[in-house]
């Protein structure tokens, strides 16, 4: 615990394999891609964002935010940041904004895995993403001064972008491919003028392309669920796993196991949730199951709706709750509901009947046909 704290904090550097290069703000020199037949322009995927609020200083990282963004390429030295509203970064425009001021940017391309993953996590507003990814690398953040706005930055990512957003600067963003597997309608987002450009000898751009699941983000959404469990678990600890299906956009939907112990503890989980972290304000669906159900398993999760839940009963819908925009399902931009089901064993005032008793196999039996299979099966000595 010691070693991961000491890992937490950052390492400033005077010089940076990231500033090897002074490039000219030119965005139109970079590989950048345009996806899909129908998307708007070339699209930055996979950027670390880098922000930090109005009234902070450079040297305080841990107020930084880090979160990945995709970005339109609008001209040489003009993009757009499409943060939505319940992110850090949009929190740190409207503080700016609201003094009027420009807020300082950077944008690192191609950062070291650890920074990644922490720019995407959901992790609590009061975590930093920085010293988070310090003790997912095992080492302390490498930051060095950006070039010409007043932020420190990744010292070891391939590419980094700087400039400012001017408050009340926008120009409208899409349509683009996304992870739902629809083009996005268009709307308005913030415009960062680009003031230099820096990167190594010889820089590898990193990207990916987003789909309708499976696909690559989805995958690596996978990844963020283990990450964020123990975050989860910490907030939450009956939690004993939670599963965000990739088929379901990474997020749409959860299904959670938890050590239940007392009636409507189900239902305290999905509210604790869905209030916990930004993040899943946008999850419309929660599935919770006992710790005996396997909570990434489909045929576990089918057992458990169709043997330990009644639709009358145990489901919880909610109207008028926060939702991603690109949910065109939803009938209203940015407004939806939610769904709860538990489908956990009812205890005490949940029912008035007695509770089934779950089918096991005698321990004795499966140890004698464990042996058994070790004898003699093909390969045993």
């Amino acid at each position: 615990m010691l070693r991961a704290a000491l890992m937490t904090r950052p390492h400033t550097v005077r010089r940076a394999t990231v500033q090897q290069v002074d490039a000219a703000p030119d965005l139109l020199k970079l590989p950048v891609q345009t996806p899909w037949p129908g998307d708007a322009g070339p699209l930055i995927t996979w950027p670390v964002v880098v922000t930090r609020p109005f009234g902070s200083e450079a040297a305080q990282v841990v107020r930084y935010n880090l979160g990945v963004y995709r970005a339109q390429v609008l001209g040489p030295d003009r993009l757009i940041l499409r943060w939505l509203a319940h992110r850090g970064g949009a929190a740190h425009a409207r503080s700016w904004a609201k003094a009027r001021e420009p807020m300082p940017v950077a944008i690192a391309l191609g950062a070291d895995p650890a920074m990644l993953l922490s720019a995407a996590l959901p992790l609590p507003e009061t975590v930093s993403e920085i010293t988070f990814s310090g003790v997912l690398r095992g080492a302390r953040a490498e930051l060095v001064p950006a070039r010409t706005v007043p932020l420190l930055v990744p010292a070891n990512a391939e590419i980094m972008l700087e400039g400012w957003v001017h408050p009340d600067e926008t120009a409208p963003e899409g349509p683009f491919g996304d992870h739902t597997g629809y083009y996005n309608s268009v709307e308005s987002f913030p415009v960062m003028r680009i003031s230099a450009i820096t990167h190594r000898q010889d820089p590898l751009y990193l990207s990916t392309i987003t789909g309708r699941p499976p696909d690559e983000p989805s995958v690596i959404g996978e990844v963020f669920n283990d990450l964020a469990l123990p975050v989860i678990r910490a907030q939450i600890p009956e939690v004993r796993d939670l599963w965000l299906p990739p088929a379901a956009c990474s997020y749409r939907m959860a299904v959670v196991s938890i050590d239940k112990r007392y009636p409507g503890q189900a239902r305290r989980v999905m509210m604790a949730l869905w209030g916990m972290l930004a993040q899943f304000s946008y999850t419309k669906m929660l599935i919770v199951v006992d710790a005996d159900i396997d909570a990434r398993n489909w045929d576990d999760i089918a057992w458990a709706l169709a043997t330990r839940m009644d639709p009358a009963r145990d489901v919880m819908v909610l109207d008028n709750t926060p939702m991603d925009y690109l949910d065109f399902a939803s009938p209203r931009e940015g407004l939806a509901g939610k769904i709860g089901i538990d489908a956990t064993t009812k205890i005490g005032t949940e029912t008035v009947r007695d509770w089934g008793q779950v089918m096991t196999l005698n321990p004795q039996h499966e140890a004698f046909a464990a042996d058994l299979l070790a004898r003699y099966s093909p390969g045993a000595r």
